[in-house]
């Protein structure tokens, strides 16, 4: 966020460290709202956005994590969580709120990670904002980082606990030092597969989005960071792995701005943690026109700037991703908090978008798995499952993870816990598992007994292996190693997806998309899925749960369809006439050579200087997509904001129009939503170049008579990219036409304007 008043417009003071701890001693300032009961908005396997909505109004920035006690813990932002906390004799506020649910939909208030009694000493808390943490699970310890801002002292610090609802303790100092270059917020940690620790940061400087290696415990800087989004184009962001490809989310501009804001979330992939980053276009996102594939953005309904992303996976493999927006027809206009939103994250020819390109919902919809159809946490012991071969099972306990399993047999073969009534077929199976001495732990793809069964081992080596075995013999075998300050000894997670037969097996810390190694290998239809082993008595097993493999989507919804020509709104600039086309405001621009030539005015539509021209027609009614091809040499313009485009214009201030534009280093296109020059905080698009084509699309939403336009950009005339979509007030219809604004010296020329139905 590039400001404290952008983040939190609502928050007007804090009170003093010394008022705070008074009033939480005198029982007077507790703004915790207790645990909260399942949303009874809710039905039974449904949910809709947003989520937490039982808990809190305001939830921003999420982070989440499926800790080993078997819940999901979510972290935001500070926030006064409920709007019923603000105001009184002092803000009420959450200093990083935690939340936790057992099944993404139906979540309680836990607590906070800081306090009057607790945070970082090096800095003043009264004057320092906790934004944006980022949760990690590392080698047996829970590792968040967070960005202290105030003034122009903002950068990246880190805390740690045993449990994921703390007691946190930061380590004492700043992760970065103090920069000016770069905005230090907003981080994301990424641990490949070799050890190595990754920190992103950035947000809306000339810096951009940064990534630099961390040492190996992941509290400084090794070497020079490198800049992997162009500079004031993104921040928030967030790392995964999949597939040998490292992909970056990031969310663009927008935040915390009700009225105008997009805040899309971008992504691009890499075949290195460091970049750089391309989008599916094959541009970079730290290119001078820097590129980012859409993952989501508004698509007209109640919800506007759904950014800042985090990625999370149910128990049957989906992806969920959650962003925070606001609702634009919110009755409290004033209200700064923004509410979390849940959706499902598909991936689709190697790229990840929200609902199959439908993004954020607003309707009801079908809630993320929640439970195993098999399995357990142990908290009520073993009664779930069978044993198969020697020895037996127990339990124990520890504050982490509870109550878990754990073999007692001293033999060296496998002794098999398997969860009763497991379904077959395609699965999900799963477990945390730890060794306590030298033997080996697995989990149980399949299995016909003691003698027949197929397991991922993971050993006191830190080695994972796949073994498949017949009447006690290995007939195939598949290792990698995990990085040599992997742990056994401490928590990890064991993932298999069976689909056809294959098992797909992954090694991770806390299942965040981060594998530390991975294997596959063909397991036989017919034996009996799930479960986990053990040798020597070395094994301990928690979370072990099979579930139905979730069915995944593999087309993307299509983009919008263009109808034919509708030549009688067409102009060709072929003369001077302009039959049908008005001027707001004086006349500017000349045809010639088959083209509209109009040098950029130093004006805009904001009514604090000078007032821009348009050049208007009226449009076909109904739906109809409105195209021009524009050569602006914005490669060569000035850092004016020099702008051209097509424009959908009811007045002055309600009014939207496409344009490419230069900011400081970057060259990008907007849906421009505000009426002034600034990019902030306008929708990026596509792109540009010093030839592109440009599109809008014209609806009328059925339900609210709003006229709702969705943009396209081209580089080539024939690929658009298709980015979100804004809406104009019901009532008149648009106007639609040319602009050529924001600052002289660049000169835009328009070949055509057509009109398809």
């Amino acid at each position: 966020m590039a400001s404290t008043s952008a983040r939190f417009p609502a928050v007007r003071g804090r009170p003093g460290a010394v008022l705070l701890a008074l009033l939480m001693v005198l029982g007077l300032g507790s703004a915790h709202p207790g645990p909260a009961a399942a949303d009874p908005a809710d039905p039974a396997g449904t949910f809709q956005n947003p989520v937490m909505d039982n808990v809190a109004d305001a939830f921003s920035d999420p982070s989440i994590i499926r800790a080993k006690d078997g819940y999901w813990y979510a972290y935001a932002t500070q926030t006064s969580m409920r709007r019923d906390n603000q105001g009184g004799p002092w803000e009420s506020q959450h200093f990083m709120p935690i939340t936790r649910s057992a099944d993404l939909v139906n979540w309680t208030y836990v607590g906070d990670v800081f306090g009057p009694d607790n945070h970082p000493e090096w800095r003043d808390f009264a004057s320092t904002y906790y934004w944006a943490p980022d949760i990690r699970y590392i080698n047996g310890k829970y590792y968040l980082y967070y960005s202290v801002a105030g003034g122009d002292k903002n950068t990246i610090a880190l805390a740690t606990s045993d449990h994921p609802a703390g007691p946190w303790k930061d380590i004492g100092r700043p992760v970065l030092p103090y920069g000016t270059t770069v905005n230090q917020i907003d981080p994301s940690v990424f641990v490949d597969s070799d050890g190595r620790k990754y920190l992103y940061y950035g947000s809306f400087r000339d810096g951009g989005i940064q990534a630099v290696r961390l040492n190996e415990e992941g509290t400084a800087p090794v070497g020079d960071p490198v800049q992997v989004v162009g500079a004031r184009r993104g921040e928030a962001a967030y790392a995964v792995k999949r597939d040998g490809w490292y992909y970056l989310f990031y969310s663009g501009l927008g935040c915390c701005a009700r009225d105008e804001g997009a805040y899309p979330v971008f992504v691009g992939r890499a075949r290195n943690p460091m970049g750089p980053f391309k989008d599916a276009e094959g541009v970079g996102l730290a290119d001078l026109h820097p590129g980012g594939t859409i993952v989501n953005a508004p698509n007209g309904n109640k919800w506007v700037a759904t950014g800042h992303s985090a990625n999370v996976v149910d128990k049957s493999g989906q992806d969920w991703i959650l962003t925070n927006g606001f609702d634009r027809h919110e009755s409290d206009p004033d209200w700064g908090g923004r509410p979390s939103m849940m959706d499902r994250l598909d991936w689709i020819d190697g790229w990840p978008t929200v609902r199959a390109g439908a993004w954020t919902s607003e309707d009801r919809q079908t809630a993320p798995t929640g439970a195993w159809d098999a399995g357990s946490t142990f908290d009520e012991g073993l009664g779930r499952f069978d044993t198969a071969g020697r020895g037996a099972w127990a339990t124990g306990s520890d504050p982490d993870s509870g109550r878990y399993a754990r073999g007692r047999s001293r033999a060296a073969v496998p002794q098999l816990l398997l969860p009763r009534r497991a379904p077959g077929g395609d699965v999900r199976i799963e477990a945390d598992v730890r060794l306590r001495d030298d033997g080996r732990v697995g989990l149980v793809l399949a299995s016909s007994g003691p003698s027949d069964h197929a397991v991922a081992w993971l050993d006191s080596n830190g080695t994972l292996s796949v073994e498949v075995t017949r009447d006690r013999k290995v007939v195939r075998k598949r290792t990698a190693r995990l990085h040599t300050d992997a742990d056994p000894r401490t928590w990890h997670s064991l993932t298999a997806e069976i689909r056809d037969g294959a098992a797909r097996v992954q090694v991770s810390s806390a299942m965040l998309d981060m594998p530390l190694a991975e294997l596959k290998v063909d397991v036989p239809e017919d034996w009996r899925r799930g479960g986990v082993a053990s040798t020597r008595g070395a094994g301990e097993v928690d979370n072990v749960g099979v579930t139905r493999l979730y069915t995944p989507v593999t087309v993307k919804q299509p983009d919008p369809r263009i109808g034919t020509r509708l030549p009688e709104y067409d102009e060709d600039f072929d003369d001077d006439r302009l039959d049908g086309w008005t001027w707001f405001g004086p006349a500017d621009g000349k045809v010639a050579d088959g083209q509209y030539v109009w040098p950029t005015q130093d004006a805009d539509f904001s009514g604090k200087g000078t007032m821009a021209s348009a050049l208007l027609r009226d449009a076909p009614a109904g739906t109809y997509t409105v195209e021009t091809k524009l050569r602006f040499p914005i490669t060569d313009a000035p850092d004016g904001r020099s702008q051209a485009g097509l424009i959908a214009f009811q007045n002055p201030a309600d009014s939207i129009h496409l344009a490419p534009t230069r900011t400081g280093p970057s060259r990008q296109a907007f849906l421009w939503i505000g009426r002034d020059r600034d990019s902030w905080p306008e929708m990026q698009l596509g792109p540009s170049a010093d030839t592109m084509w440009l599109r809008l699309r014209h609806t009328v939403d059925p339900k609210t008579g709003e006229h709702t336009f969705q943009p396209a950009t081209s580089r080539d005339g024939k690929h658009y990219i298709w980015g979100g979509v804004w809406h104009l007030p019901a009532g008149s219809d648009p106007r639609i036409g040319l602009v050529s604004l924001a600052g002289e010296g660049v000169t835009a020329r328009f070949d055509y304007v057509r009109f398809y139905s």
